[in-house]
């Protein structure tokens, strides 16, 4: 028989969920439990099962890694997919692991969560908090091109109030750009901008 000419190829899928706590953006991490990069620090993800889309991999591991449901966010969408022949160390010349990442977005401030599977532990950790040399795989740059993401498309779109409860206050939402941004924004200036845009605001008293 043949040879397969071909390199075999594995996908999992890795969950980016963000939110706001004590005004800062945070990320669920767990901390892996198996090799390879044990004890390091890393996404909620997984290996598609057979006949699995990536989809349904996304919101399964999300739950089994760190007890949280994807019934909790606010939004969520695929937003990349990770090739690289050296993301992964169990990459070799017969075998190669390609990653597509998902984006969401919580409002809760203490998320409910619970490690499991190959986790030893899950946390919210503010982004500004979370050092590469912690961080297993290329998970690092999935981390820092998911915020670029959102950082485009939260001037388009009204993800900003996936951050937030129903009723919030301006400065609330002025916290979610500006962490979002790495930048302060003139409070003036901002109120008179997002209250100008039909549909995105209303106020409540």
């Amino acid at each position: 028989m043949e040879k397969y000419k071909y390199q075999i190829k594995a996908v999992t899928a890795d969950a980016v969920v963000f939110s706001i706590v004590n005004k800062e953006l945070n990320c669920i991490l767990i901390r892996r439990g198996i090799e390879p990069f044990k004890g390091k620090l890393a996404l909620p993800g997984g290996f598609l099962k057979r006949n699995e889309s990536a989809e349904s991999a996304f919101k399964r591991e999300l739950e089994e890694e760190s007890g949280q449901s994807f019934k909790n966010l606010n939004s969520w969408r695929e937003f990349k997919s990770y090739s690289s022949p050296k993301r992964d160390p169990r990459n070799n010349d017969n075998y190669q692991i390609i990653s597509i990442a998902f984006l969401g977005v919580t409002n809760k401030n203490k998320l409910d969560v619970k490690a499991g599977s190959d986790a030893e532990e899950v946390m919210m950790i503010p982004i500004d908090k979370i050092s590469k040399k912690e961080i297993a795989f290329d998970h690092f740059e999935i981390i820092n091109d998911a915020k670029a993401y959102l950082s485009e498309k939260i001037e388009k779109e009204n993800i900003a109030l996936d951050f937030l409860d129903s009723e919030f206050t301006l400065t609330e939402l002025r916290n979610v750009y500006e962490q979002i941004w790495n930048t302060k924004l003139h409070a003036s200036n901002f109120e008179r901008k997002v209250t100008s845009i039909n549909n995105f605001i209303t106020k409540t008293s």
